[in-house]
């Protein structure tokens, strides 16, 4: 079967297309082969060999392509690689251009770019697009300068910006595929800062750019000051299409987007500052060096973010000409940052720093995003939202004072003083979007926030508070200011329309300036529920669970506060706020209450609370506040609210009083300690009531029924103090004495003390602002109490009655009391006297015994009354002046007997009248008061026309002891006669018909407690005996029939003297002497001495006596210097006597030394001296030591002078010696004496005398020998022993005198003598030799030959064995026995 083909079915018009393009492909590939051999042709065989000669066209192309300069200075190519193998023959296909010595020049024809060597490899698309495959420069130097004019240009070319609108050099280097810069050297010269020119060295560069893809590198290393090597990348892209318009000269990077990033290992910064001027953005870069990493993202040729890793030292730099220098010892970690049309955020990551205050940034995390809304509309909101960790406050709030924010900004953060730790936070707000700045007008203001919300934890918390800087409209005290807190913790949620909180407080403080005058309150712990309500301008706060603790106070409370209704509120405003606070504190120290004070309260009233309490405890306080602030503490008249404080007070010190309240040196009110009591302050009115306490320094005292209130704390604050006193009369009156309660009375109970139990009520109103004016009214009450108004006043027994007293003055009422042994009424008070000065004065009548007026208190008057009995009335009056007590007493004396030596003396029913005053004279003014210097003291006895004695003294009074100042004194004075006051002294006008000077010594002395004769020797007088001698007369005259001194009497005495201080002088006219005598009072550790120069002095026989007496102790002997030019002791004329002696040394040690004695008659002169001083031994008598000379011209004589006639008869010559005794030296111990004594005496005879007229000159006169003799030697000795001479030695040892060579040589014999007397007992024991005169000197011979070395018994035994013819007639005998009868015997020749 015939099949037939298939008709051909036509292409259809999209398979045609299709055909027709493809073929049109075909023929383009074909012709770009074609093209591509012909250019490899051109290149290999027609450019390559002849490269040479292309070198002018290469620079003038090169110039043309880069727009300056170029010269180079040579060309060659070559084609590389082997053509045997595949990448050989790739690499002929590229051949390589190598040019040497290539300069660019700048515009002024200087070299800008240096390339040694570049070596270009060109490939047919190279040529294609008139460029090369690859572009390697090795070691160049690249100058990049800064004109100055500001240009920047770089190898000559212009790089500043768009002004030339010529990128052709940029575009050109953006077109070759590869671009190396190898060991290249870079110089930055600055002619616009005039500074060196900079170089980085080794630098390399690479740059590899594809069609849409830069690639870029660059590594250099600046001079060593600088850093480290570092090195900056770039990646960067092209966008696919760009059709948007291109402004004519736009860079070629304008459309680009990529990331730059930059590695600095090691950089100083602060370098740039030399080179990089940054002021026209006011930051300036002073210090810092470290590593710097950054990142930068660029989007169509912008930069829109940054990333910084930081890691830098000691950073100084400052963001603002008027802002201070951010320094930073360190800073670390990342902060990123990215910007665009719609806002822009903010983030860092673990940054840290610390600045070189020492404020440390932790590290920490921030997030901040900002959305200015521009892109959602017209209507929409610009969105600001902010996540941080570990927020450092403090570290912000230092930074925000560095960085560029708004003046008002700083300004808040420096106010607040932030510091605190946020942690978890997250915030958001929203407000409208700020309309558009118009130009040439002001910025509008921010709009206002209208959204927010905030959640977080901020621990550490401290804000400062603010103080208003406005007062208030209702007193001197400012408005509320902004409060603050120190150590808060908070966890905390809110937004717009409210919040809650959780807040607690450790050893931190709260802040309320404008509250109280210490605006800060430490808190050792607080806790409260905090809860907010906002709605619209309405705003609601409460506390809940509130709990605090601090060193003042612990408890609870609750709080509500809102806003004020401006119309109802006094403040016509929404604040301060009406407030709702409950507290109560379970514990409080009262003398903190004045902290917790409201400013509102008058600066007076709390300086009172301040000052008065200061101490003490309270273990509840209710303290309730409710109402508008403004109307704080409510007291206004129309306020509605309640502020009450009420308190238990416990152990509280109160001065109701305070210092300073008083004049600077007044004295205080007493204290009052451990009050308790209930304290209540209500609105304006402080109260104090049911007060029982002690008073300070007064333990046995104690105050009840007291009350203090203050009526009003606003206004003109008033103290009114009332409280009763009840203890011990003596600490009642210290309270009296201690308070100004001492000079309300006129210091009448300054020196006052009692017994018994008194007390003191008063009523005290005191204006704070005035305390001058305060109002007093009290009582001191007396329940029987003894009550001495002075030391030295008499005691006031069982006293009753009170003292009313106001701060005009006191009053006595109903006063009685027993006063010198009597009853006795009182009246008086704080009167004014004639001259209307107010004056305390009392008056009293009663009944004065003697035994009382002994103890009244009237000084030296009341002691003369020891001697006197019985009773007496009288009147007194006491008053005071310049705080001294004046006293005056009248009496008759009847009935009273005194017993005093005359005159003075009386009985009982005899009037005497007395009449005593003490009266101030002299006061000074010390401020407002008067103080009393000087009184007078007069004591008058007798009637007035005729005084017995009148006495009056001037004293000094300022110190412990009155003074005399000066003094008179009359006695005896008859009409006409006075003794007028001294200009200074005290003048005595005595006269006597007999005066016992004894009698009134030992009176004196009683009466003044003062030895008128001195004090014993090695003491002082106490200052109250030496102020009494002052009483004594300074000058004195005496006139007396007789005068009693010492037991003597002298007769017809006229004297006249004078004392300065303890020594006295006086002439002395009597019968019994005459002369001149000085005489100094022993003090001080002298006994006193006496001065007389005498005419003439007739003593007793009891003279010796008294003298004896009065050596009993020798710290009593004075000095003795004197001279009698006739002494008569006991009848007996011893013509001239000159003795000196000094009592000397301490204690035991003292010394009685006798200088010189001499006593001189017609006969006989005497020269002695010696001493009286203790022995060793402890306890042992003193003993007397005499050495002693005695000239004779007429022995009998003189020992008939003595009462001793008929011993001897003539005789001359002298006795000398040692001797001393145990006693005093007029008292001779013979058992105690011993010494040693040579005499030597011629021609004279012991007469015939009873042995006891003259014992021992008895025996010497031999005259029992005759009844013994049986020679003849009768005519020898029977009526006396005539001598040639009589001399010889003699010791004395307790009483015994011993001799071995006494000699007597008569006309017919010598007598030779040798043995012992006992003195004590008057025995002897004496062997007697009588030579006759045989040969003529034979007994003179033996007289003179003795040598008392060898004895007489010896020298005798020598002699007779010589001459036998003397033996037979010489005599020896031994006397012993008595002085009396004495026992004569023979002895007989061996």
């Amino acid at each position: 079967m015939n099949q037939s083909p298939a008709p051909a079915v036509p292409a259809s018009r999209t398979q045609k297309t299709w055909s027709a393009i493809t073929r049109l492909l075909l023929w383009m590939v074909l012709t770009v082969w074609i093209l591509f051999a012909l250019t490899w042709g051109t290149l290999h065989f027609w450019i390559v060999p002849r490269i040479g000669e292309w070198r002018p066209d290469l620079e003038r192309w090169a110039s043309a392509a880069v727009g300056v300069p170029v010269q180079v200075g040579a060309i060659r190519a070559e084609s590389q690689g082997d053509a045997s193998a595949r990448a050989g023959f790739l690499l002929r296909l590229v051949p390589t251009l190598e040019l040497s010595d290539v300069r660019l020049l700048d515009p002024q024809g200087r070299e800008a770019l240096r390339l040694p060597k570049v070596r270009a490899a060109v490939s047919v698309t190279s040529l294609w697009r008139l460029g090369f495959e690859q572009l390697l420069i090795e070691a160049p130097v690249l100058d990049i300068r800064r004109t100055p004019q500001g240009r920047i240009e770089i190898a000559g070319l212009d790089f500043s910006g768009p002004q030339s609108g010529d990128h052709r050099a940029a575009d050109w280097f953006f077109s070759q595929s590869e671009f190396v810069i190898q060991r290249g050297t870079v110089r930055w010269t600055d002619e616009l800062k005039g500074q060196p020119t900079l170089a980085l060295s080794d630098l390399s560069f690479v740059a590899r750019n594809r069609v849409r893809s830069h690639l870029l590198r660059l590594d250099a290393t600046p001079p060593p000051e600088w850093g480290q090597t570092f090195s900056l990348m770039a990646q960067m892209r092209e966008p696919l299409l760009d059709l948007g318009p291109q402004p004519p000269g736009q860079a070629p990077w304008h459309n680009w987007s990529g990331e730059v990033y930059g590695d600095f290992p090691a950089v100083d910064v602060s370098r740039l500052k030399a080179y990089v001027d940054l002021s026209e953005w006011g930051v300036e870069v002073r210090a810092g060096q470290g590593r710097l990493r950054a990142w930068a993202d660029v989007e169509r040729g912008q930069v829109a973010g940054a990333t910084v890793d930081m890691g830098l030292r000691e950073v100084a730099t400052r963001l603002g000409e008027q802002l201070p220098e951010l320094a930073l010892e360190r800073v670390d970690g990342r902060v990123v940052a990215s910007w665009g049309a719609q806002g822009f955020q903010v983030a860092s990551d673990d940054l840290s720093f610390r600045t070189q205050d020492g404020l440390d940034w932790p590290a920490s995390k921030l997030w901040l995003a900002h959305d200015n809304g521009l892109s959602r509309g017209a209507n929409a909101s610009a969105t600001t939202t902010v996540e941080a960790d570990r927020l450092d406050l403090a570290a912000l709030a230092a930074l925000a004072t560095r960085v560029p924010l708004p003046q008002a900004s700083r300004d808040l953060l420096t106010s607040l003083r932030p510091a605190g730790q946020v942690q978890g936070l997250s915030a958001r707000w929203q407000q409208p979007v700020a309309p558009a700045a118009v130009a040439g007008q002001p910025a509008p203001p921010a709009p206002a926030v209208t959204a927010y919300q905030a959640k977080g934890r901020v621990s550490g918390l401290a804000l400062a508070g603010q103080p208003s800087g406005r007062m208030s409209a209702y007193g001197p005290y400012p408005e509320l200011g902004r409060p603050g807190v120190v150590g808060a913790s908070a966890d905390f949620d809110f937004n717009q329309g409210g919040g809650t909180a959780r807040v607690s407080i450790t050893d931190g403080a709260l802040e309320l300036p404008g509250m109280f005058e210490q605006p800060q309150i430490p808190m050792t712990s607080f806790q409260a529920d905090a809860r907010w309500d906002i709605e619209g301008e309405h705003i609601e706060v409460w506390l809940e669970n509130m709990r605090l603790a601090n060193a003042d106070a612990a408890g609870t409370g609750r709080l509500h506060w809102t806003t004020a209704d401006p119309a109802r509120s006094s403040a016509k405003s929404r604040f301060p706020g009406v407030l709702d606070l409950n507290t109560t504190l379970t514990r409080a120290d009262a003398a903190q209450v004045h902290r917790y004070m409201p400013l509102s309260v008058g600066a007076d009233a709390r300086r009172y609370v301040r000052e008065a309490i200061r101490g003490g405890a309270s273990d509840r306080i209710e303290f309730r506040a409710r109402g508008d602030l403004w109307d704080l503490p409510f007291h206004q008249a129309g306020a509605d609210g309640e502020f009450r404080i009420t308190a238990a007070l416990k152990g509280v010190d109160f001065a109701y009083l305070p210092p300073y309240l008083q004049d600077e040196g007044a004295p205080a009110w007493p204290a009052l300690k451990a009050v308790n009591g209930q304290l209540v302050l209500e609105k304006a009115s402080l109260k104090l009531s049911g007060l029982s306490a002690g008073v300070e320094g007064l333990p046995q005292v104690r105050l009840g029924e007291g009350e203090v209130l203050i009526p009003d704390l606003m206004g003109s604050p008033r103290v009114e103090v009332g409280a009763r006193t009840q203890g011990p009369a003596a600490e009642v009156l210290r309270f009296v004495q201690t308070s100004p309660l001492d000079g309300l009375l006129s210091g009448a109970l300054t020196k006052a003390t009692g017994t018994g139990n008194a007390g003191v009520s008063f009523k005290l109103q005191l204006p704070l602002e005035k305390p001058e004016d305060f109002a007093l009214q009290g009582s001191v009450q007396l329940g029987g109490n003894d009550l001495r108004i002075t030391p030295d006043a008499p005691m006031l027994e069982r006293s009753s009655g009170s003292i009313a007293f106001t701060e005009r003055g006191f009053k006595l009422a109903d006063a009685r009391a027993r006063l010198y042994g009597g009853e006795v009424a009182l009246e008086g008070g704080l009167q004014p006297d004639a001259r209307g000065v107010a004056k305390v004065e009392f008056r009293g009548q009663g009944n004065a015994s003697a035994e009382g007026l002994r103890d009244g208190g009237l000084g030296f008057v009341s002691r003369l009354f020891a001697s006197a009995s019985g009773s007496a009335t009288y009147t007194a009056r006491l008053g005071f002046r310049g705080g001294a007590p004046e006293i005056s007493v009248t009496s008759s004396l009847q009935g009273l007997a005194v017993d005093l030596p005359a005159p003075l003396s009386k009985k009982a029913d005899d009037v005497l009248p007395l009449r005593y005053d003490n009266a101030v004279v002299g006061v000074a003014t010390e401020g407002a008061d008067e103080v009393a210097r000087t009184d007078r003291l007069a004591v008058e006895i007798g009637a007035a026309a005729q005084l017995l004695l009148s006495l009056q003294y001037e004293r000094d009074i300022t110190g412990a002891e009155a003074r005399v100042l000066r003094g008179s004194l009359g006695v005896g004075l008859q009409a006409g006669e006075t003794a007028p006051l001294p200009p200074q002294g005290v003048a005595a006008n005595l006269r006597f018909a007999r005066i016992d000077v004894d009698a009134w010594e030992r009176v004196f002395s009683e009466a003044s407690g003062v030895d008128v004769r001195g004090t014993s020797a090695g003491t002082s007088a106490p200052p109250a005996q030496a102020a009494s001698l002052n009483y004594l007369p300074t000058v004195l005259a005496v006139r007396a029939s007789q005068v009693s001194v010492d037991g003597r009497s002298f007769n017809n005495v006229v004297l006249g003297g004078s004392r300065e201080g303890t020594q006295w002088r006086a002439n002395v006219d009597a019968d019994e002497l005459n002369g001149y005598v000085e005489y100094r009072q022993a003090a001080g550790g002298s006994a006193g001495s006496v001065y007389a120069r005498l005419a003439r002095l007739d003593l007793a026989p009891s003279a010796a006596a008294d003298v004896e007496q009065l050596l009993q102790q020798p710290s009593s002997v004075p000095a003795l210097d004197i001279t009698v030019e006739n002494l008569v002791l006991s009848g007996r004329q011893l013509g001239l006597v000159d003795i000196q002696a000094v009592n000397r040394g301490v204690g035991r040690n003292r010394e009685w030394r006798l200088n010189r004695l001499n006593v001189r008659v017609p006969e006989a002169r005497l020269i002695a001296s010696g001493n009286w001083a203790a022995t060793g031994d402890e306890g042992a008598a003193r003993r007397t030591r005499l050495d002693f000379r005695l000239d004779v011209d007429d022995a009998g004589q003189l020992l008939t002078r003595f009462g001793r006639a008929g011993v001897v008869r003539g005789g001359s010559g002298h006795i000398e010696g040692e001797i001393g005794w145990l006693g005093s030296p007029f008292t001779l111990d013979y058992p105690s004496l011993s010494g040693e004594m040579a005499a030597n005496f011629e021609t004279g005879q012991f007469l015939k005398v009873e042995p006891g007229a003259a014992k021992l000159l008895g025996v010497l006169s031999l005259q029992a020998l005759p009844r013994r003799l049986t020679l003849d030697f009768r005519d020898v000795f029977s009526e006396g022993f005539a001598f040639d001479f009589v001399r010889g030695d003699a010791k004395i040892a307790q009483g015994v005198a011993t001799t071995n060579n006494l000699q007597m040589k008569g006309v017919n014999a010598a007598v030779l003598m040798e043995g012992s007397a006992d003195i004590v007992r008057e025995q002897q024991d004496l062997k007697v030799v009588v030579v006759p005169e045989i040969n003529a000197g034979t007994a003179s011979l033996i007289a003179t030959a003795i040598n008392p070395a060898i004895g007489l018994g010896t020298f005798l035994a020598q002699f007779l064995l010589r001459e036998p013819l003397q033996s037979a007639t010489t005599q020896q005998f031994h006397i012993s026995g008595g002085w009396a009868d004495p026992k004569v015997e023979k002895i007989e020749k061996k």
